[in-house]
């Protein structure tokens, strides 16, 4: 039971990696500008949140 899930994983895994491929450089920096300003965004909206209930 568990090995057969395990074989499923494994070849579902090796079917993924198969498929997928490399982001070139100019992927892989418009990814990483979007992610930044994604977190960049949750920490502004945080510190305000933190100042709103600091004066309340």
């Amino acid at each position: 039971m568990i090995m057969s899930k395990l074989g499923d994983f494994i070849s579902s895994s090796r079917r993924i990696l198969s498929i997928s491929k490399k982001p070139t450089n100019k992927e892989f920096w418009m990814m990483a500008k979007i992610i930044g300003l994604g977190i960049i965004l949750i920490g502004v909206v945080g510190y305000l949140i933190k100042l709103i209930v600091s004066f309340f």
